[in-house]
């Protein structure tokens, strides 16, 4: 029965993937299989002494560092509120988890028109204000209008975010509301701890997202469209989509890749390695 699913996966997952691991350690520049050689570990050699790499890897931990932690509180945030009884509730859900679902490319499309310096939206509203333009898309404030138009989307994790809080019994809350628990203290002492599993599951999805961030700041801050964006937003997967398609570096970009594969793997395992100290499961296994 898994059998057409299991092929589709050898031919265009896992042979793919594997492929391209040979490719990284060649000399492979799209046009000379039949001159194709092993350079071993060449390519990784060049990736940690390509300036631009190690700047790109940089950038994007940096954006990763400060976008995850504040999408995934906002994101609670909103949860909390949506999990409140009031009129139109229904409404409200809809238009947060809204812009989730819109396509990226429409967004970068979007906040690019926004932020633009003589005709954008908010230029105008700053003008209208008295107030002066700013370069949005410039070298100064590229990287927080990439923030912006990523925390526009924050509510992503609403669904999730709900799903645990109704998770969470009644029965706790009456229980603290007798003793005498402050709103805070309910939170603090049971919101919080009972959130934990969702919250580390929202980190981990959002971490592997942000490191391989490519289509956002191409779109926002490209010059043209696929355009290697401005430095700001230069970013490890532009880094290797620019080192293939275009200067023909395949080996070269398949090592970035892999060594973003790296990176993602190694930050993953210490999340669900510390994740011990501060997720809590309300049924603890042993084993």
């Amino acid at each position: 029965m898994i059998s057409p699913w299991f092929i589709v996966f050898l031919l265009f997952g896992l042979y793919p993937l594997l492929y391209g691991l040979y490719l990284s350690f060649t000399n492979y520049v799209g046009f000379n299989f039949a001159h194709l050689k092993l350079v071993g570990f060449d390519n990784y050699k060049n990736v940690f002494t390509d300036s631009d790499a190690m700047y790109a890897l940089g950038r994007t931990l940096f954006i990763s560092i400060i976008y995850v932690p504040l999408s995934t509180v906002i994101g609670l945030m909103l949860s909390l509120l949506l999990n409140r009884k009031v009129r139109g509730l229904g409404i409200f859900r809809t238009l947060f988890y809204l812009p989730s679902i819109v396509p990226v490319v429409s967004i970068g499309l979007i906040f690019r028109f926004m932020f633009a310096k003589q005709d954008g939206i908010i230029n105008n509203i700053l003008m209208f204000m008295h107030l002066p333009k700013v370069d949005w898309l410039g070298y100064d404030h590229a990287t927080l209008s990439l923030f912006i138009m990523m925390l526009w989307g924050a509510g992503g994790g609403i669904l999730i975010n709900l799903a645990g809080l109704k998770g969470i019994s009644k029965e706790l809350y009456e229980a603290s509301s007798i003793d005498g628990a402050t709103a805070y203290k309910r939170f603090m002492n049971i919101t919080l701890p009972l959130m934990t599993p969702v919250i580390f599951f929202n980190i981990v999805m959002g971490l592997i997202g942000s490191l391989q961030m490519y289509i956002q700041p191409i779109l926002l801050t490209g010059s043209k469209l696929l355009d290697a964006p401005i430095r700001p937003n230069y970013f490890l997967a532009v880094h290797a989509f620019q080192q293939i398609f275009s200067f023909q570096r395949f080996a070269y970009g398949m090592a970035l890749l892999w060594v973003m594969f790296i990176v993602i793997l190694l930050i993953t395992l210490v999340i669900f390695t510390t994740s011990k100290y501060w997720v809590y499961y309300e049924t603890d296994q042993e084993g």
